[in-house]
């Protein structure tokens, strides 16, 4: 059984963060309903060469919940600003999965000069009016849901698909319990919030994209039908970025691929120094 709890401090604007390692400054963002705890591989991985950030978003983990009544995307991205220049973090290589990745892009092209890198895993980008239906249909029943028992079971199944390998096994069930945080603590409301901002954009605009100078990563798996293959490359022409799509994975891929990730990951980063 995967079991992982991380030391966190506390920013001043109410940012729960986990740090690690010596170097480089690496910025870690998980995804809709996980915490920082989701990184344990790649903290293990990059600590040995970086200064690590693991964050939990707004209303994620420990963090604060977003103060605005109904949040933007820009709200969350906002925070994350604010975390590095409080902390006078210098050039971070940003990265960020599904929702985190919507926000480490936005980043990028918001704040042009604040990033060394930013690294999409698992974005999406220009949903169809069908995919954003079916993700507002959801929030929606998130919401009147008083039943939390089964608040992972959706996810979870779009995230690791029927596999009995025991990596994916033991991964969805600590996937699990991160979303579901012991019941007893999950900030539900916080999850309800980060998920109706999710379910009302299609993906990161054009014009924002467009204004991205940093080198960037796209991650992806290849059977992943929501955050799919086709986005990530469409995404990466905009800048003839780099583009990876791992073989048989979904979602999770940084946990159920995360050699190939790592490795991967390991050696666009290492790229960035010549």
């Amino acid at each position: 059984m995967i079991s992982m709890i991380l030391q966190k401090n506390k920013s001043q604007k109410g940012i729960a963060f986990h740090k690690s390692g010596k170097g480089d400054p690496i910025i870690l963002i998980h995804g809709l309903g996980l915490s920082a705890e989701c990184w344990y591989k790649q903290i293990s991985f990059l600590k040995k060469d970086y200064t690590v950030y693991a964050l939990d978003l707004p209303g994620h983990g420990k963090s604060d919940l977003l103060s605005q009544a109904k949040p933007l995307l820009k709200n969350y991205s906002n925070k994350i600003i604010n975390f590095i220049k409080d902390k006078k973090i210098i050039k971070p290589i940003l990265i960020g999965h599904s929702l985190g990745a919507l926000i480490t892009i936005q980043i990028a092209g918001q704040s042009p000069k604040l990033l060394k890198s930013g690294i999409a895993v698992s974005p999406i980008f220009n949903r169809s009016k069908l995919a954003l239906k079916k993700v507002q249909v959801r929030a929606k029943e998130l919401e009147l849901n008083t039943d939390k028992k089964n608040i992972a079971k959706e996810p979870l199944k779009r995230w690791f698909g029927s596999s009995k390998t025991k990596i994916a096994l033991d991964n969805y069930k600590f996937v699990e319990r991160l979303i579901k945080n012991n019941k007893r603590s999950f900030n539900y409301k916080g999850y309800l919030i980060g998920y109706k901002t999710f379910s009302e954009i299609k993906g990161n605009t054009n014009e924002e994209i467009k204004k991205i100078k940093c080198p960037m990563m796209f991650i992806t798996g290849e059977k992943d039908q929501n955050s799919s293959p086709l986005m990530s490359k469409k995404l990466a022409k905009f800048h003839n970025s780099k583009i990876l799509i791992i073989k048989n994975a979904r979602h999770a891929l940084f946990l159920t691929h995360f050699n190939q990730f790592n490795f991967h990951l390991n050696q666009f980063i290492k790229g960035l120094e010549y």
